[in-house]
């Protein structure tokens, strides 16, 4: 294998690594809590949703 190849993998890598580091911190952000607790409670609700909207087929 040529130099070449090994310099292309090693970018690769850290550009997966700092994806995966941001798509972390992305997550991990204040701003989403009150989305991941609402969708955290969401299998224990009993009935559906007021605001969601569902179609029936006629």
């Amino acid at each position: 294998m040529s130099d070449a190849w090994g310099h292309l993998t090693g970018v690769l890598i850290v550009l997966m690594m700092t994806s995966f580091v941001g798509i972390w911190i992305w997550v991990w952000n204040g701003r989403h809590k009150t989305k991941f607790d609402a969708l955290a409670r969401l299998p224990m609700e009993d009935e559906p949703r007021q605001d969601a909207t569902v179609r029936s087929k006629p």
